[in-house]
């Protein structure tokens, strides 16, 4: 009898441990259903389908990951830049040891990188709550605050399970969960990979340092005034519609919404030459590309964005320079030497530079007599 009651037990064990293998492969063995909207296009919902969707921005399409299709359980798709804003800048023109409201990184985000976005598309974009450290206690790290961003950066939290991190409740996001460190790193358009910042601070309390990711995929702390990149998140609506189409061969998700603009893809030189790591580097030698670096003079008072800093020899890039409300634009330098003071610039590329961009307060005209 107590055999025949144990042979029931391993029956029962075989059959429950089969159909938890089923239940775990089914989603792998029936072909992926054709999405058509951002949140079926979600990490969350189905990796296979790549959770790449092309956004229209200054006047071609950029790649974004979909990354959650409920984001903070607000209900909304949470998108991430998949290549960093060309233009380094620090992260805050003073001391701090974390990214606040207010800071450099989020006015240049919420001033003047959403503009880059048709405005029919910018209204579309939903404000999230999100976390972040209260200006009044950016060196103690003591207190956090919910404020309201259409775009913001992540929290390192969000990649980081290191709960020594937190400053509220944020759960790290399955995308880099699946594969923290690789999937961490950032990159330019050249595959260059390079910093970016986060909505973080510094682990160790010190002024001068707030956290970042580091070109090896885990949470950095440089100093704050250190030039590094961001990499912009944003949330759209669950059922904002997507549809597919064929640019150059390639079948990419874009918004529907926006197809009947017929944008051309941005200039991605990995995504175009199709080469990544030491073949894109070789290809780039053989083809003699260069690179224009931008260093920001007092980006507290604006910055530079551009759809590519690399290009091959003898070819131009173009750089767009930017001011907030309170900022001018004072020109575009190299070694001390004015280039011109167009806020647009084309700029061919002989050899491998840094240009500078100037700004400054607003001169405040003297109206009395």
């Amino acid at each position: 009898m107590k055999s025949k009651k144990g042979l029931i037990i391993i029956f029962l064990v075989v059959v429950l441990s089969v159909l938890g293998l089923l239940m775990f492969q089914l989603p792998k063995i029936f072909p992926a259903k054709q999405p058509q909207t951002l949140k079926d296009l979600a990490y969350d919902s189905d990796k296979r389908l790549g959770y790449t969707v092309y956004i229209p921005e200054n006047g071609k399409l950029e790649p974004y990951l979909v990354l959650t299709k409920n984001y903070y359980k607000q209900g909304n798709v949470l998108l991430m830049r998949k290549y960093l804003v060309e233009a380094a800048m620090p992260h805050n023109e003073t001391h701090t040891s974390s990214y606040y409201a207010k800071s450099i990184p989020d006015r240049f985000m919420s001033e003047l990188f959403i503009h880059e976005f048709p405005e029919r598309l910018s209204s579309q974009i939903s404000d999230t709550s999100i976390n972040i450290i209260a200006e009044d206690s950016v060196m103690f790290r003591h207190n956090s605050e919910k404020i309201n961003r259409k775009i913001f950066t992540l929290l390192e939290k969000e990649l980081d399970d290191d709960d020594d991190m937190v400053v509220s409740d944020e759960e790290k996001l399955n995308y880099f969960k699946d594969d923290k460190f690789s999937r961490a790193i950032a990159t330019l358009k050249n595959n260059q990979s390079a910093l970016w910042w986060l909505r973080g601070v510094d682990l160790y309390h010190r002024p001068n340092y707030t956290a970042a990711v580091s070109v090896y995929g885990y949470v950095s702390y440089p100093e704050v005034m250190s030039p590094n990149y961001l990499r912009p998140s944003f949330c759209l609506p669950p059922n904002t519609k997507i549809a597919k189409e064929t640019i150059k061969g390639q079948e990419i998700y874009v918004l529907k919404a926006f197809q009947d603009l017929k944008l051309p893809k941005a200039n991605i030189l990995v995504e175009d030459i199709g080469l990544t790591g030491h073949e894109l580097e070789k290809y780039y030698i053989k083809h003699n590309y260069l690179g224009i670096e931008v260093e920001l003079k007092n980006p507290q008072y604006g910055g530079v964005l551009s759809d590519n800093l690399t290009v091959a020899k003898g070819e131009s890039v173009q750089l767009r320079a930017l001011t907030f409300s309170d900022g001018q634009f004072d020109g575009w330098y190299l070694d001390e030497q004015l280039i011109s003071r167009e806020k647009e610039l084309t700029y061919q590329v002989l050899q491998n530079q840094t240009l500078v961009a100037k700004f400054s307060a607003i001169e405040e005209v003297d109206n009395e007599k």
